[in-house]
Order: structure tokens, then sequence, then C-alpha cells
């Protein structure tokens, strides 16, 4: 599960965590935040899931194969056209009997809102909503399971490095990780209005902020699911060199960065980082890959 990758000319050791193998259903961060969260569903006697996301959406093809086999109904609202033809994701999902709910731009923006919710438990009766990438408090709290995976709750490093899209799988690390381990956030998005506030806002309701994170909002590419062409180059000559396949939109865009810092000595010499692995495989199939 934990797989050394190299030492840097400075002695920086870097570990990979393999989150990527960890679940065959809902592999990398997915299964951590999603299985609190269906829990919580058969709890409160719900016998629909509804969640929100794009047409290359890890979450909901996480979602759609976990619901299958537990036999929970699983509705997406999909931020797409319905006239358009199926991506790979969705044509996976329909396939475990996930039912698509298609939202417009503007529709989509409302996914937040109490009221939208509101009109979407009233069509769907029985439906437990679980925010957009499982962005709750509950899938924070999953998350903090990854420490669980890291010997002594990864005291042995220096710091952690992850892809952050909505910063919920940072959270929940950031609220287990061993004392004195730096949790390194890297936003795939343009988010510096934002995402900090959620972060914080997560740990809040987790039982308080250690200050033990930031956000390094250098490496977001430009936007979210844009590759640049040194990423991409870059992801090719790391899936050759360690055999290990990365998606384009998250965890390449983390790796470049742990690269970056590590060949900018931004690390103390003798320094041991934790890359982990947040999978999202299957989305490289919206990049021709």
């Amino acid at each position: 599960m934990i797989q050394h990758l190299y030492t840097s000319t400075q002695n920086v050791a870097v570990d990979l965590l393999r989150l990527d193998l960890h679940h065959e259903l809902a592999s990398g961060n997915k299964w951590f935040k999603l299985l609190p969260n269906l829990s919580a569903a058969r709890r409160q006697g719900k016998t629909r899931v509804i969640s929100f996301g794009g047409a290359y959406s890890n979450h909901l093809h996480a979602l759609a194969a976990v619901g299958r086999a537990e036999g929970i109904e699983t509705i997406a609202c999909v931020r797409a056209d319905a006239d358009a033809d199926l991506s790979p994701t969705l044509l996976d999902a329909v396939g475990w009997g996930m039912a698509l709910h298609f939202l417009s731009r503007s529709e989509y923006r409302r996914r937040h809102d109490a009221e939208f919710i509101a009109e979407l438990a009233a069509e769907y009766p029985n439906s437990y909503v679980i925010p957009e990438g499982g962005a709750n408090v509950l899938g924070a709290g999953g998350c903090g399971a990854i420490v669980d995976l890291l010997p002594d709750s990864g005291r042995d490093y220096t710091a952690v490095v992850l892809a952050c899209g909505t910063g919920t799988s940072l959270a929940g690390v950031a609220s287990k990780i061993a004392a004195g381990v730096s949790v390194i956030g890297i936003p795939v998005l343009k988010a510096e209005k934002f995402m900090a506030e959620d972060i914080c806002a997560l740990l809040a309701e987790l039982g308080g902020d250690r200050n033990n994170w930031c956000l390094d909002h250098r490496f977001h590419g430009g936007a979210y699911a844009r590759l640049p062409s040194h990423m991409a180059e870059y992801m090719q000559l790391f899936e050759q060199q360690y055999g290990v396949l990365l998606d384009p939109v998250y965890t390449v865009k983390a790796s470049y960065a742990l690269q970056y810092m590590v060949d900018n000595r931004e690390f103390d010499e003798g320094s041991r980082v934790l890359f982990i692995h947040t999978g999202g495989l299957q989305g490289r199939r919206g990049f021709g890959l």
C-alpha cells in the first residue's frame, strides 16, 4: 500500500500511499467519503441516495458501483445536456443501475441551495442527499480513516501531500495525522476564495483546527480539468519511471507540485514526505487515455 518512490539529492525521501489500489469499486478517497454517508442513509431508513457531479465524476462513478453492490438505489444529478452522448463514466453508472437527472449549468449552480434540495427530495421521496464529491462532515470524518493506514498515524513523516477538489480529504487527514506532521493540499482548480474556508468549517465540526495544514495554489494549471502540456509531459515520464498511473485532473497536479517542491529545496534536508494517490483513474478516459 505504501511504495517508496525516490530519495532526492537533498536526502528528501518520497513515499506513495496507493489508495488507487485500496477498494475495487470505489478506489482512492471515494470509499472513505461514501462509507459513512451510506451508513447514515441506512440508519435513517432511506432507500435512495442522490448526489451531484459532472460527466466524468469519480464520485458518481464510485457511488453507482457501491450502490449496486449494497442494494441502494442511486440517482445522479449530472451537469450535462440530456441530448448529449453519455460519457464512459455515465455509461458505467447507468449499467450499474444509477438513474440520471440532467441539470443545466444554471440549475447545477443551485446544488447547495436548501430550496433546490427540497425540490429534489420531493421528486425522489425517501432520499438521502450526498453533496458533490462527498463534501460534508461525514465524508471528511471518513477520510480520517486514511490515516489509520499509516504506521503510527504517519508520525515518521515530515509532510503529507494530496490533491484537493473540495478539501474534504485534506480536512479528514489533518484531523487525524500525528502531531508535528504538516498536510499540504494542492487545489486542482482556482479556489483561493473558498476552499480554505470550507476546510476550516469541516475541521470545526470534526473537533477543531490543529493548524497543521496549508493550501498551495500554484499548481491548478489554469482551471479544473485543464492539463497544461508541461504537466502532461511530467505525467508520462512519472508513469514510465514508477509504473504508477496518475489521473489528469487530480493526482498529476499534486505529484507535479511535490516534485517541484523537492527540486526547489522547499523541504528541509532529511525530510520524509508522503504523497497520497487519491485515485480517479477512470477519469483518464475523458482525456483519451
